[in-house]
């Protein structure tokens, strides 16, 4: 697998420190999804589990074995779906006992977590894309837990990888603090992280923390061209939602954001001349009903809220091109009837609360909707009602 450019530098500092043996035992990558960092924990397992004196040679069986993700003291975990959960019949990793582990799962399942693993070893900026929620199951942590209790099985040294830290099922993480805080001797723990605010504060007190740069904006927007066809300044927008993130940028593609991006417009281009409320809501109850949500397209529709309120504060100000993440449709904003500032960070922070109810809370993605344009419409008539005083 191929380091994306922009790591190179941080991934061969890092095996060397693993090689003068001063590499930290517990981890935390922390950084945006899609931007490569299962590529740092693939190398610094490549390094530490080669055979021909950690050099990542590629050719010794314990590097074949890494590469294909199959070796038995590279103990890796992710967050998937369960698929048909009524059907429990395999042990998906190769740490659970498959006659006495209690993490069994489908064969649905199954084949969900190999789609997976196949995506991160041919392209490393690669997201899942599942219509279910996926998590790391307190069954499967207690798996790794217990394989961790046993020494090493090939040349005593052990590698756990874990993406998306952050996802672990309600009580998994409680379970594995201890051994973040004390790994067994000769083993390395690599975590992962685009959410670090999730974590207790205790496991990121333990662990070294390393920061994970985003792809600069001329490289994202090379990645993207080289995998899809756009106009340049389509291309441009992808990048700059997508905050440096080849990855992000193509799954926001592949979830058609430019045209669910048309849809939102349309919505302020009617709040803003005045078209009534209810018209606007019928509006989206329509859209709605006409689209399958999956489990993140209303993160979706709320990245492109902040965006387009983010560049009419930009474009009130006439700021430099350089800020505006719509660079697009930027003529189409400016001819827009910009609010007042006043105005804009009232929709700001309810754009927060709502997308927060919508995620944590579970509230459907049309009526988080229907509640944020309302409260918008709200925002707009009480700035332009006639303000009176007692005489």
């Amino acid at each position: 697998m191929n380091t994306p450019n922009h790591l190179k530098n941080l991934s061969e500092q890092l095996c060397e420190s693993a090689r003068m043996g001063t590499l930290s035992q517990s981890v935390l990558f922390a950084g945006r999804e899609g931007i490569g960092k299962f590529s740092l924990i693939y190398n610094l397992a490549m390094t530490l589990l080669c055979e021909n004196n950690m050099s990542a040679c590629g050719k010794c069986t314990g590097c074949r074995e890494v590469a294909k993700l199959f070796h038995p003291d590279f103990l890796f975990l992710f967050p998937f779906p369960n698929l048909r959960p009524e059907s429990k019949k395999l042990t998906l990793f190769s740490f659970s006992n498959p006659t006495s582990s209690n993490a069994k799962y489908s064969e649905e399942t199954r084949d969900a977590i190999e789609e997976i693993r196949n995506n991160l070893l041919e392209d490393p900026f690669r997201l899942p894309d599942s219509e279910k929620k996926e998590n790391i199951p307190v069954e499967v942590v207690k798996d790794l837990i217990y394989a961790l209790s046993k020494k090493p099985l090939k040349n005593g040294r052990r590698v756990v990888g874990i993406l998306n830290v952050d996802k672990m099922a309600f009580g998994a993480a409680d379970l594995f603090l201890k051994t973040v805080e004390e790994p067994p001797q000769n083993t390395h723990i690599f975590l992962t992280t685009s959410r670090p605010d999730l974590l207790y504060p205790t496991l990121l007190s333990r662990t070294q923390r390393i920061k994970v740069p985003p792809v600069p904006e001329d490289e994202t927007q090379s990645i993207i061209k080289e995998r899809i066809e756009l106009k340049p300044r389509e291309a441009l927008f992808l990048a700059r939602l997508s905050g440096g993130s080849p990855g992000m940028a193509l799954h926001l593609h592949e979830h058609d954001v430019i045209s669910r991006r048309e849809i939102v417009l349309g919505y302020f281009s009617k709040l803003l001349t005045g078209e009534k409320i209810g018209t606007l809501i019928n509006d989206i109850q329509q859209v709605a009903g006409g689209f399958k949500y999956k489990f993140d397209d209303v993160q979706i529709d709320f990245d492109i809220i902040e965006t387009i309120i983010h560049d009419l504060y930009l474009l009130t100000q006439n700021r430099l091109d350089n800020h505006v993440i719509n660079i697009d449709i930027k003529e189409r904003l400016q001819d827009l009837k910009t609010p007042e500032r006043e105005v804009l960070d009232i929709w700001n922070s309810c754009c927060a609360r709502t997308r927060q109810a919508a995620t944590v809370n579970n509230v459907s993605a049309d009526m988080a909707l229907m509640f944020f344009f309302i409260s918008c419409a709200e925002a707009l008539e009480n700035l332009t009602r006639p303000k009176y005083t007692l005489p």
